[in-house]
Parts: C-alpha cells; sequence; structure tokens
C-alpha cells in the first residue's frame, strides 16, 4: 500500500468523466478544484462526476475547493510588452490599456499599501520593479529587473504589509457553493495570520459548513512568521511553494519547507507540498531527474500528500504525470531508513487531556502493533482525529480508519497511510466492536484467520467516546 497520498488539480485537460476514472485508477487519492478558474456551473458537474465514479470504484475520494484569496493582478495589456531594466513604470488604479509606460490594476488601494523602496513583482517574479513615487491614483516605480508581462498577470508585494482582507466577496460566494456541494476541504490562499482561518471557520459555519476541513496555504512570508499560531486553528496546511518562492528568496524555500512539515507533525496537521512538483510534464512525457529527487524530499521530508497543479489540470499528459508520482513515491517509501519521521517525531502539542490521551493511545498502538507484527492498526473515528494522530507515528503497518460518517471517511483519505472505510453499525461495547472487526475485515478480504491486529477506539461507542481503549487481538479462526 503507498502512503503518502496524491492530490491532482482538475481542469480543462482532466475533467471528463473518462479522464477522472483514468486518473483515479492511476493513483489519485483526491481532486483539488480551483476555484480561481472556471465557472460554478462547471465545478457542480465535476464534483457529481467524481462522486459517481468513486462510487463505481467503492472509494472515498475527497474534494478540496481552493479559493482564490485576495491574488492582486495588473489590467489588460495590448498583447505582450517587454519592459526594459532601468526604466519607469507606472501602475495606475485608473482603468486603461497597459503598454511599455504603464499599466493599470483594480486594486485600487495599492497607492495607500506600498512605500518608496518597496519591490513589486510581476509575472511570478520575472520583472521586479522598486517604488520611487506614489500619489493618490497611481505607483511609480523603476524597473529593477525587466522582462514580458501581459493581461491579468499576478503581482507580489514582498515588503509591504497589506491590510486587505484574506477573504474576498469572491470568496465568500465560492465558500457557499462549497458548502452547497459538500465538499471536504477549503484551502484558503495567501493566508497571513490566525485570523484569517479564524474568519473563514465563522464563514462556513454562518453557512452551514461545519463539517469543511480547513487547509491554510502558505503562500506569504508573514504566515511563515506566525505558523505557529495557523497551525493552531488549521486541519492541515499546503505548503505553496509557488507564491512563496516569489516572495522570498528561493534558496529560502527547502528550509521553510522542512520547517514547516515538522511544525504540521508536533500539532497534529496533516500537510501537502505543492507547486511545480514535476512541471516539466505539463509538456514532456517524462520528468527531470531533478523534479524526481524534489517529490522523493518532500516524502522524507515527512509530507502526508504530495500535489499536482497544471501537470494535471492543462498538461498533455495527466495520467502519465499521476503515474510517475505513484511510482517515486512507492520508490522513496521503499527506503523507510531515508524518512526522518520514521526515527523522530516531536511531541504532539496537546490541548486538553482528551488530547493527551488519544496521542498516547496512538503511541502505544505504534509500539504494539512493532512488538507483535500487527497486520493493522485499526482506528474507530467519529471525525478522523484519531486517525490523524496515529499517522503522524508513520507506523509501519496500514491504519485502516473506520467511521459511520462517508464525509470524514472521504477527508481521512488525505492522511499519510489510512485507508478509510465506512463502518455504520458497530455495536455498542468493545466486545461487539471486535467481533463486527472481524466481519468486517474478514468480508473485504484484508485479514485472514490468526491475522493479529492492534484496535484503538472509544468505548462505549454509542456515547461517541472519545479514544480510550487500546486492543492486541487475533482474528478469529
Amino acid at each position: 500500500m503507498r502512503r503518502t497520498k496524491i492530490l491532482a488539480t482538475l481542469g480543462p485537460a482532466s475533467s471528463s468523466e473518462a479522464m477522472i476514472h483514468r486518473l483515479l485508477t492511476s493513483g489519485v487519492d483526491a481532486f483539488r478544484l480551483n476555484f480561481s478558474h472556471g465557472r460554478h456551473e462547471d465545478h457542480e458537474k465535476v464534483v457529481a462526476t467524481i462522486r459517481e465514479v468513486a462510487t463505481e470504484l467503492g472509494r472515498y475520494v475527497p474534494i478540496v475547493g481552493d479559493i482564490q484569496g485576495p491574488k492582486l493582478r495588473i489590467g489588460d495589456v495590448d498583447g505582450v510588452i517587454a519592459l526594459e531594466s532601468g526604466q519607469t513604470f507606472v501602475i495606475s488604479t485608473e482603468t486603461r490599456l497597459g503598454n511599455a509606460h504603464e499599466v493599470s490594476t483594480p486594486f485600487t488601494p495599492l497607492p495607500r499599501e506600498v512605500e518608496v523602496g518597496h519591490r513589486i513583482l510581476i509575472n511570478d517574479g520575472l520583472v521586479e520593479l522598486v517604488v520611487i513615487g506614489v500619489d493618490e491614483k497611481k505607483v511609480t516605480t523603476r524597473v529593477i529587473h525587466g522582462g514580458p508581462i501581459s493581461s491579468k498577470k499576478g503581482m507580489n508585494f514582498p515588503d509591504s504589509e497589506l491590510t486587505i482582507p484574506a477573504i474576498t466577496d469572491k470568496d465568500k460566494i465560492d465558500v457557499k457553493f462549497a458548502v452547497a456541494q459538500q465538499l471536504d476541504y477549503i484551502a484558503a490562499s495567501f493566508v497571513r495570520r490566525k485570523s484569517d482561518i479564524v474568519d473563514l471557520r465563522n464563514l462556513l459555519h454562518e453557512a452551514g459548513g461545519d463539517e469543511i476541513n480547513v487547509i491554510s496555504k502558505l503562500e506569504k512570508p508573514q504566515a511563515i512568521d506566525n505558523l505557529d499560531e495557523i497551525l493552531e486553528v488549521s486541519d492541515g496546511v499546503m505548503v505553496a511553494r509557488g507564491d512563496l518562492g516569489v516572495e522570498l528568496p528561493p534558496e529560502a524555500v527547502p528550509i521553510i519547507q522542512k520547517k514547516v512539515l515538522a511544525r504540521a507533525s508536533r500539532w497534529g496537521r496533516f500537510a501537502i507540498t505543492a507547486t511545480q512538483m514535476l512541471e516539466s510534464m505539463t509538456t514532456n512525457s517524462r520528468p527531470t531527474r531533478a523534479e524526481a529527487s524534489d517529490v522523493a524530499n518532500a516524502i522524507f521530508d515527512g509530507s502526508d500528500t504530495v500535489m499536482l497543479s497544471a501537470e494535471t489540470a492543462s498538461g498533455k499528459y495527466p495520467v502519465e504525470a499521476v503515474q510517475m508520482m505513484a511510482r517515486i513515491v512507492y520508490a522513496a517509501e521503499a527506503n523507510r531508513q531515508l524518512v526522518h519521521h520514521e526515527w523522530e517525531r516531536e511531541p504532539f502539542r496537546k490541548f486538553s487531556e482528551l488530547d493527551e490521551f488519544t496521542d498516547s493511545l496512538a503511541g502505544a498502538a505504534n509500539y504494539a502493533a512493532e512488538q507483535i507484527d500487527a497486520k493493522y492498526i485499526v482506528v474507530f473515528t467519529q471525525t478522523g482525529f484519531a486517525a490523524r494522530l496515529m499517522s503522524k507515528f508513520r507506523p509501519k503497518m496500514p491504519i485502516v480508519a473506520l467511521t459511520p460518517s462517508s464525509w470524514v471517511a472521504r477527508r481521512m483519505n488525505l492522511l499519510w497511510g489510512v485507508q478509510p472505510f465506512v463502518l455504520r453499525d458497530a455495536g455498542e461495547f468493545h466486545e461487539q466492536i471486535v467481533d463486527r472487526v472481524d466481519d468486517y475485515l474478514l468480508a473485504k478480504d484484508l485479514v485472514r484467520p490468526g491475522d493479529r491486529l492492534v484496535i484503538l477506539m472509544g468505548s462505549p461507542i454509542y456515547q461517541r467516546a472519545k479514544t480510550n481503549l487500546l486492543r492486541v487481538h487475533r482474528v478469529r479462526e
């Protein structure tokens, strides 16, 4: 069983029923919908198709809705223009067609958000400007590094502490759509501080979306500065290396990636590594050797999930990209001695006695499973929390997570090493539960009589008890 999960972005190259089926059978565990592109009507059809194909395959496939956040862009430009290093260039808040000397932006607060000496980056950092003057409706800059720009290219502000909210009016509409479609996760873009996630959770609550989990995308330097407080209120984080690599020096990104993955483990949060993992496969049938190393190192660093973006959304080889990602993951996981979390795990950051009990039992289950050479660690969970903590111990044996909720089962399929199943009638007391486990796993052909299991559960089940019981068990003959 492959332990690290694969999250694939859907787009024009991959949204048909046939392609979604091929992607799932090639190794995809979860899908991402990018709300920066496409209409709700189109996304709704894709959601229905994913669920239909997943049901046909007997799979629990989570869907991540990625909201755009305050992505700041320039306005329309007359074709592609080339800026020369040293020239003066104006960014105006008044609408006009851009040229080699001036461009507009719909971001009208811009003159209030930047100061003389601040850098502005355009087109993923290919063009670098420095502010030399500001007035009421325009910002005058000098081009430090020239290059091409065209309509709607993004702007980054590495030196400016922007005061704009993290959730835009468009995001609010997209969140309501995600709730209506019962998506499993919302990925929040350009998170800077804890309050951004608190605001998103309040918005989800108002829309009736408390079941939806939240992923914080780490794309801003401020997010790294406030990492612990963001982890405190998130279910998971994504190391979004695209914008992060624009706003920070490229050499800093690998160190930040390792730091984020280690901190996520301590907080009991899952972590996704994303952006340009197999970028060359957007146009080529094989990745570069450096890309293969990048994916493997993300796994050695402790990623729960690795993500494909343009490779599957708009690339020429979406299926091949997934197959290659899966092959790299298998090869990396076959060398457990290289995986950092195999031999060192920081203590989980506990907030309550119940958290402490669950984490302690998960650690004991990992030890017991190794000592008795268990076939599986079986976790009963109402919310997925116990399975998430269990996965952070990176056990040698797979984790079978049983839950009465299909929604929770889908969510757990982003977690490292977790194989989710829905078991609605588990009994009331632990003796009944153990019998039901035997029946269920034997019927699924997952175990044979005599196999050893370690079982984590809350007893009694009917009271929705928190995890409080560890049992070592042999499947009945």
